[in-house]
């Protein structure tokens, strides 16, 4: 199938669907405008990616893979879903779902990336993710390294990465602030029934949080059948292992390293 490319003007719904072919399906959109979009990339059976943006003001772009590949005969495509995204006044949802695994070995599939932006201000998202028969990775080396989530004035920020297994595994982080956040969140991969949540998977870790000019509430939550470990020291053991960091913050809150991971 031929790439497909386009500029989307505002109110207009957007839905692509990759037909399993023997060539790979690369979709490339941009938008800029005011108003609404949504998008729908659907990669054969493999995975599906949601996007969502509204506001008085919205730009951006996406890149989109459905390489048609079919590593190793598992019967499982490689997919690769790249984004950029901007809004005055609004919201930005991203929502990438892997629908098939090669179960024989990795487990089942259901793992999730999910985003989203919700501001009286504005709101910036670059992302990018991964995934083949065997796992899902966010992993931004190379895309955008640093301050991948964004918000200013009154806002709402929800990212969650987790394995929608029977234990629930995974990792969330949530802010509700009026003022400057930056989130800086570089990778995050997961392998059968284990997890990495902003911390290097093959590059190095750059996993931190800076808010600035105000004030809100933190809260960063981790989930794990057997044990939680994170970067600055602390471990909490299963079963159904439990990990909360939680700050109420009057004039800005800094987490220099969030990295952790969980089985």
């Amino acid at each position: 199938m031929k790439a497909l490319s386009g500029i989307i003007a505002a109110f207009v719904a957007l839905a692509i669907v990759a037909s399993p072919v023997m060539a790979a399906t690369t979709i490339d959109t941009t938008w800029s405008g005011s108003g609404i979009i949504t998008h729908d990339f659907y990669s054969g059976d493999d995975a599906e990616t949601h996007i969502y943006t509204s506001g008085s003001t919205i730009s951006g772009e996406f890149h989109g893979v459905d390489s048609d590949d079919n590593p190793y005969g598992y019967g499982v495509d490689t997919t690769d879903a790249k984004i950029k995204s901007h809004v005055v006044d609004g919201i930005i949802e991203y929502d990438f779902k892997k629908t098939d695994n090669y179960d024989r070995m990795y487990g089942p599939a259901g793992q999730e990336s999910y985003t989203l932006i919700d501001t009286y201000g504005t709101g910036d998202f670059a992302w990018h993710t991964n995934s083949n028969y065997a796992q899902l990775r966010n992993s931004n080396y190379g895309w955008q390294s640093n301050n991948q989530i964004q918000a200013t004035g009154l806002h709402h920020i929800y990212h969650s990465f987790f394995i929608d297994d029977e234990y629930n595994e995974g990792a969330e982080i949530e802010v509700t602030a009026d003022a400057d956040t930056s989130i800086t969140d570089m990778c995050e991969d997961h392998w059968g029934s284990s997890y990495k949540f902003g911390k290097g998977c093959g590059c190095y870790t750059n996993a931190k949080v800076d808010i600035t000019n105000g004030a809100g509430t933190f809260d960063l939550h981790a989930y794990g059948d057997n044990q939680i470990t994170t970067d600055n020291g602390i471990t909490v053991t299963g079963p159904g292992a439990h990990l909360n960091v939680h700050g109420d913050f009057g004039n800005g809150f800094h987490y220099s390293n969030f990295a952790l991971e969980g089985n």
